[in-house]
């Protein structure tokens, strides 16, 4: 499995300051260049110290192993957390 994108985000209002939470859908292509989409909520712990711990949950079960695509859906939250797209949708 390829993640093509995260796409439908929006937030989930939470009380605590350093936690945020985010729905969206994950796009995916198999190996057979099939997309799929797959409902997931995620979230980013910020620390005070080291890389933010985020914890991905699937809406839906998908039909696929999931241990090896989680990685990948990390590192891709993990860069559009970097580059300020989750933040923008807190200016909105």
């Amino acid at each position: 499995m390829k993640v093509i994108d995260i796409d439908r985000l929006k937030i989930e209002e939470n009380h605590i300051h350093y936690i945020k939470c985010y729905f969206g859908c994950a796009i995916l292509m198999d190996k057979f260049h099939k997309i799929k989409r797959n409902d997931l909520k995620f979230s980013i712990e910020y620390k005070p110290m080291g890389d933010p711990d985020i914890k991905i949950d699937f809406l839906t079960p998908p039909d696929f192993p999931v241990a090896d695509i989680i990685p990948k859906l990390k590192e891709k939250i993990q860069k559009m957390d970097n580059d300020g797209i989750l933040s923008a949708l807190h200016n909105k």
